[in-house]
């Protein structure tokens, strides 16, 4: 089947079927694709959210001389390769390209021996155990005393649980580490109120320390931003948790998180946000290989579903938000939004059937439909209006500078 080609209008030589981005990159959409080796679309679906993610893929490949010498890289490795196989210039086809993913299967086994067998798996499952996997990686260059900041902090960041006893208004809180969120359905059907069902107050059992009451509200609030915001949809259910709701979710292109954090947050970021608005590789050229001056992000693990790993070497919760080396601020001041970048969406009617495919902002400024190795382009209102019933896993990258109003007309 041949692939899907851009319009005369975007599409490059009829050779490369590129498409020439906003900022005049030529892309290869067929070098894009995945091939899928065999029921791999759920992987290749979420190669491709986390490879478009600019601030991800810079730590990998600015940190390449760190992490290249340890033969534990395995994942760190296989992911700058398919990254690179992407480029227009490097050669790769359909068939090399194969071959990259069966190393990235393989990686995989070395955490899950089930990534070694032909059958579908969950999208979401295997973001948890990637990130995992990078994290663990992560502590064996640590042990070896490496200076290395893993990617993974760029989707981290923690939540506070505020419990106020009713009887007393005595305050006590807690926090807790993550790298994605897991949200329900509101009866509204938008992204926005789900976020607010997640973080909605509740009445829960709690013995206070002080006046000995039995019970207090509970709410809980961003502590932290991520870089990257990963946003799990929970769309399965049920018996064995096969049911599919395939109800639409309304989620915007930006998003902005002040209501649901306190006064002041600390950003998990490794640069100040004012630094984070052209972090994207570039897509011509070589790759650098110099090694810039890296500053560590607090490290740190979701401990919601079924993730919950952590590194030896991490500081405690508290401490790190103590020395973290980018300067609080309040939040509502910061100059900045979460653009979506990437929607992987479930298509099928229910969790042991069907077929994931992505839809990626890619660096050329262009909105791509990736299907295993069928690319084609779209745009961003496509996007929006035909996920709506299909998306499965939303990732939004944080923005440094708000765009500006359009002038009024007098």
């Amino acid at each position: 089947m041949s692939l899907p080609r851009a319009s005369s209008a975007t599409r490059g030589s009829e050779e490369t079927q590129g498409a020439r981005g906003e900022r005049g990159a030529l892309v290869n959409m067929e070098l894009l694709g995945l091939p899928n080796i065999g029921n791999t679309c759920f992987l290749n679906a979420i190669l491709q959210c986390l490879l478009v993610l600019p601030s991800f893929l810079k730590k990998i490949l600015h940190q390449e001389q760190l992490w290249s010498s340890s033969p534990f890289s395995n994942l760190l490795r296989c992911l700058s390769d398919v990254y690179r196989s992407s480029l227009p210039d490097s050669g790769a086809n359909q068939a090399s390209k194969a071959d990259l993913m069966w190393k990235v299967k393989y990686s995989l086994s070395g955490y899950d021996l089930k990534y070694l067998g032909d059958t579908q798996q969950d999208a979401h499952e295997l973001l948890v155990n990637m990130l995992c996997q990078l994290k663990e990686e992560g502590m064996i260059l640590k042990t070896l005393g490496v200076s290395y900041t893993c990617p993974v902090s760029q989707l981290e960041f923690q939540l506070v649980s505020v419990r106020t006893c009713t009887s007393c208004g005595r305050e006590s809180s807690t926090r807790e580490d993550y790298n994605h969120l897991s949200l329900d359905f509101s009866p509204e059907r938008t992204l926005q109120s789900s976020l607010a069902l997640t973080f909605k107050g509740e009445k829960v059992e709690f013995k206070c320390e002080g006046c000995k009451g039995l019970h207090a509200t509970k709410v809980e609030l961003f502590h932290t931003l991520p870089l990257v915001l990963v946003l799990h949809l929970k769309r399965f259910g049920g018996p064995g948790g096969l049911e599919k709701l395939e109800a639409p979710l309304l989620f915007p292109s930006e998003l902005r998180l002040s209501t649901l954090c306190g006064d002041m947050v600390p950003h998990l970021h490794s640069a100040s946000p004012q630094a984070l608005t052209n972090l994207a590789p570039s897509i011509q050229g070589s790759i650098p290989q110099t090694l810039t001056s890296q500053v560590s992000s607090p490290a740190g693990e979701a401990k919601d579903s079924t993730l919950c790993c952590s590194d030896s070497n991490d500081q405690e919760p508290e401490k790190v938000l103590l020395t973290a080396s980018v300067k609080q601020q309040p939040v509502k001041s910061v100059n900045g939004y979460y653009q979506l970048t990437g929607v992987v969406s479930h298509l099928g009617g229910s969790a042991n059937s069907g077929h994931y495919i992505s839809d990626i902002l890619h660096a050329s400024g262009n909105w791509f439909c990736c299907n295993d190795s069928q690319v084609s382009m779209s745009n961003e209102a496509t996007v929006l209006r035909t996920r709506a019933r299909s998306a499965y896993m939303l990732f939004y990258m944080f923005r440094a500078r708000e765009r500006e109003a359009p002038a009024h007309r007098a």
